[in-house]
């Protein structure tokens, strides 16, 4: 099992990937399985910035 400190890790690396380059790896994928996570990761960027913009109106 790994350690609780590798979680963070990953989040910091996911928070490195613009919403293009998540684009990119989806076009890339070479499985359904693949493309969905990828996808699913595109959302949470989305929301994210969605939430971005609401909050300056």
């Amino acid at each position: 099992m790994k350690e609780v400190n590798d979680n963070k890790n990953l989040y910091e690396q996911f928070l490195k990937y613009s919403y293009y380059d998540l684009k990119e790896l989806f076009k890339k994928a070479k499985s359904k399985e693949e493309k969905d996570f990828y996808m699913a990761l595109s959302n949470i960027v989305l929301k994210k910035e969605h939430k971005k913009v609401i909050g300056k109106q």
